[in-house]
């Protein structure tokens, strides 16, 4: 694999039956295909020597499914599992409070843990609704998250709304647009927004304060059936500011492919930056650099179209300014994350049938591609000649490598 350090290491092996010579040979038949370990994305500690990841698998013989975390030494390879692994349990979205601390979800709420083997969990955080892509910053001592609530709505009143739904007689809904139904799901007056919180700690007491929803501020529709719905976020490592990826309400939704970024300050107060205003088609993927300075994203131009082709943008938060790089690179990135030395950008591009990773220079544009073989994805930066990746191949199912 080209471009990264000389001790290229499986990190990760996530096949349950190892094969070996003779009789132990058998065709991979569907069975055999469902229980297969399936590895999660990395999540790097704050001291870049360790990474959480999750392992997910469905157990034929009960009939459930189970996901747990592992650590990952990064420089030894070595692994270690952190939650219980049977049959059931089910465990998400691993974060870092601290380089000792561990968090994830669990049953709708969220856990901390001490960086050992089945180590002590306590609950951190019981939302009356479910929470997803949770994140933590120390210094600011802030969590964030995504929520489905009611039209303005706090978590605990929007619980209460859903309620008292579900005690009505019958299930009817009176639609006035075509934005009823997307794909599999019928539209409810819940979307989806993205909300800060802070955390106080104090010794093993933690407490997690009111929240406050940074989409609250754009001006809504008189249809909370075609409201804002935040689609998904990134803060920054400083915790000062966050970008969101929300889809606007219009007239006519099922035409509309207008997705748009808003960058807000995660104290709230002030109505959040509206950063694509010039573009009418779909925005996604927002990363910021490891100095805060600047946020990355990707932008399709052209209002209407669901394939076009995307375009790397950055925006400088001091200046204000947007540029594209890499206009002239006729590929079409699906994400983007940067370089720990802030010059770069990695950039996961489809090639011949399969995912690959291509190091991008954030002011020529200049391009370099770092893995050859197989289908790579979510791409973690660990230090500045390193990265973590997930890869997989007609011959292996994913693993992680460095």
């Amino acid at each position: 694999m080209r471009g990264f350090s000389s001790a290229s290491v499986l990190l990760a092996l996530i096949c349950l039956a190892v094969l070996s010579a003779g009789s132990n040979l058998r065709p991979l038949d569907i069975k055999t295909f469902h229980s297969l370990n399936r590895v999660g994305a990395p999540v790097v500690s704050p001291n870049q020597r360790l990474a959480l990841f999750t392992t997910s698998y469905y157990s034929q013989a009960e009939n459930k499914n189970a996901a747990f975390i592992s650590c990952l030494d990064i420089d030894s390879g070595n692994i270690t599992r952190l939650t219980e692994d049977r049959p059931g349990t089910v465990v998400t979205n691993p974060l870092w409070f601290d380089q000792d601390t561990i968090g994830y979800l669990k049953r709708g709420a969220l856990y901390r843990q001490a960086l050992q083997t089945d180590g002590a969990a306590s609950v951190v955080f019981a939302p009356p609704v479910s929470i997803s892509n949770v994140n933590y910053r120390a210094n600011q001592s802030l969590l964030t998250f995504m929520a489905a609530v009611y039209p303005n709505c706090t978590l605990m009143e929007s619980a209460a709304a859903k309620q008292r739904a579900a005690q009505r007689p019958d299930s009817a809904m009176v639609y006035d647009n075509l934005w009823a139904r997307h794909w599999n799901e019928w539209m409810t007056p819940e979307k989806a927004s993205v909300f800060t919180a802070p955390v106080a700690r104090a010794d093993e007491q933690w407490t997690v304060g009111r929240e406050t929803s940074l989409a609250a501020m754009l001006p809504h529709t008189a249809d909370p059936l075609t409201r804002w719905a935040v689609d998904d976020y990134a803060v920054s490592p400083s915790g000062s500011s966050l970008a969101f990826v929300v889809r606007p309400p219009t007239d006519n939704m099922t035409w509309s492919t207008n997705v748009d970024i808003y960058l807000a300050a995660t104290g709230g107060g002030a109505r959040p930056r509206l950063l694509t205003g010039r573009v009418g088609g779909a925005a996604s993927a927002p990363a910021f650099s490891w100095d805060g300075q600047r946020l990355a994203w990707l932008q399709m131009e052209t209002a209407g179209y669901e394939a076009d082709i995307n375009r790397i943008y950055i925006y400088t938060l001091a200046t204000r300014e947007t540029v594209a790089v890499a206009y002239d690179w006729d590929a079409s990135p699906h994400a983007l994350a940067w370089s720990r030395d802030n010059r770069a950008l990695y950039a996961v591009v489809s090639s011949r049938g399969r995912n690959i990773v291509v190091e991008v220079d954030a002011v020529t544009g200049k391009r370099r591609e770092l893995t050859s073989d197989g289908s790579a994805g979510a791409v973690r930066s660990v230090d500045a000649r390193r990265v973590l990746l997930v890869h997989s191949s007609t011959e292996a199912p994913a693993d992680i490598r460095l």
